[in-house]
């Protein structure tokens, strides 16, 4: 019979694939991010000088800057600016998403679709996509497959997750789907070497990430007290 893929085996699967969906959607998006850039700089600069103006008026006229604030949020120019900034931040982020999902979309679809029965992740890993009776699933099923991950992704991830709560291993697309992911025949049960390497790495980028955000934020807040004291 065959065994379920624990959770960390699929994770370094999906990481894997992940990495190769961001470098093939880049050159796609890219024409749009490149246009937002432009379109957030020219809006800060804007911002700024609608603030050297206010700020300008202020001195001119004796008053403390201070107790300008709400009168400036209220300001039109400030406030249509700062929309613009938002729009631009949406956009970009919304044709990125757009480009993300469509690639991976047909990466998925047509590597488990495929006589592989698995992404290219996952066909590294020794994984494979059945049914429930173990049977290859069929071109609807693993579209469906797909499209029931995206509760998951609005759940914060807890439907990946419960992939390494529950007995079988199935994560919530596959509950939904009526799918399980495998061990292929002849894959070791043990995760590979490199694998577990692979994983190891995105652990210390992680850490060194939190501890880079953290020593800025200590830094930063002993600048602050230091200046009050």
């Amino acid at each position: 019979m065959a065994t379920p893929a624990g959770f960390w085996r699929r994770y370094a699967a999906y990481s894997l694939d992940a990495v190769a969906i961001a470098l093939l959607a880049l050159p796609l998006a890219w024409p749009r991010l490149k246009a937002a850039k432009l379109a957030y700089d020219a809006g800060l600069t804007a911002l700024q000088m609608r603030l050297w103006e206010l700020l300008d008026a202020a001195f001119r006229a004796g008053l403390d800057p201070g107790t300008q604030l709400l009168d400036w949020s209220r300001d039109p120019v400030l406030r249509a600016g700062l929309l613009d900034l938002a729009g631009v931040l949406a956009g970009a982020a919304l044709a990125t998403a757009a480009c993300l999902m469509a690639v991976a979309a047909l990466w998925f679809v047509a590597g488990e679709a495929s006589p592989w029965q698995a992404s290219p992740g996952k066909r590294a890993l020794g994984l494979k996509v059945t049914t429930l009776a173990g049977e290859r699933p069929g071109l609807l099923r693993v579209i469906g497959r797909f499209l029931a991950g995206l509760p998951s992704w609005l759940l914060l991830n807890l439907g990946h997750a419960l992939a390494g709560w529950r007995k079988d291993k199935r994560a919530l697309h596959d509950l939904i789907a009526g799918t399980r992911v495998m061990l292929a025949d002849g894959a070791p049960v043990r995760m590979p070497r490199w694998a577990r390497v692979w994983l190891g790495a995105q652990a210390v980028l992680f850490f060194a990430g939190v501890g880079w955000v953290l020593l800025n934020y200590l830094r930063l807040a002993w600048e602050v007290l230091r200046d009050a004291l």
